[in-house]
């Protein structure tokens, strides 16, 4: 492998995982204090116990809320990147079982100061003992955002080498078509942001990049996302986009 691609892949390593810790700190301290499920409390004026709506799934939820818990700022020499961080946050018995959770996020790539918005919900019952299972989930997202932020022409996180066109037609077109929701996952930035955020999910987990690819297509298709024929078409989109990314290893 290409020693130079090889550093240039992992120079976001550092501000990913510095935003990673940042994010489970900001969930440690607004969970220990927002009372219980019974007796809420407003955590920096955030609620984070939450009961939803019956029917309300949780994107919805967090779509629905103009509040965020700040995270911080953080500006990365190393990438060049500079990015400011919120977090929507919910600790609920509806929307989440026992055991599984919650997560989403977003990157806004087209301001002055680039930001990424984090959500995540728990279930009461597993407290802190699920964050080791979102652990590489949230590795996965951050680092897949940080990658959108690169993308973006007026974006001030901007690579040039790493600038694609826009596409929120094609995505607004995605969005009204479930049969077409496949397509989402060959869109060039999607492409190199799953990429690059499977990587590091494959790197905090410590497993080989090809099984958390195949692990992850076949959960898409486990759940009716995708279909068999429309994974191979994926995967292959993404298998040769790889050698051209560098410092990522090749899909069999």
């Amino acid at each position: 492998m290409n020693l130079k691609k090889l550093i240039l892949e992992g120079m976001y390593d550092k501000l990913t995982g510095e935003i990673n810790k940042a994010v489970f700190i900001t969930m440690k301290n607004a969970m220990k204090g927002s009372g219980t499920q019974e007796s809420p409390k407003k955590y920096k004026g955030y609620e984070v116990r939450k009961d939803p709506m019956p029917l309300t799934d949780m994107q919805t939820l967090f779509n629905n809320e103009d509040r965020t818990l700040y995270v911080g700022e953080f500006s990365d020499s190393v990438s060049g990147v500079d990015v400011e961080v919120h977090l929507k946050f919910a600790v609920t018995e509806d929307g989440v079982e026992v055991g599984k959770f919650f997560i989403d996020g977003h990157a806004e790539a087209d301001s002055d100061y680039p930001s990424i918005e984090v959500n995540v919900a728990v279930h009461p019952n597993d407290g802190e003992k699920v964050f080791s299972k979102i652990q590489p989930v949230l590795r996965d997202l951050v680092r897949h955002e940080i990658e959108h932020l690169t993308h973006g022409r007026d974006s001030a996180a901007a690579k040039f080498s790493k600038i694609l066109r826009g596409d929120e037609a094609m995505r607004v077109k995605i969005r009204q078509n479930p049969e077409l929701f496949y397509k989402y996952f060959l869109l060039p930035k999607e492409v190199d942001a799953n990429i690059h955020g499977l990587y590091s999910k494959a790197k905090t987990m410590k497993k080989p990049y090809q099984n958390v690819v195949d692990d992850y297509l076949d959960s898409l298709v486990d759940d009716g996302v995708i279909t068999p024929q429309t994974r191979k078409k994926i995967y292959n989109t993404w298998k040769a986009r790889i050698p051209k990314i560098g410092g990522i290893p090749n899909l069999k």
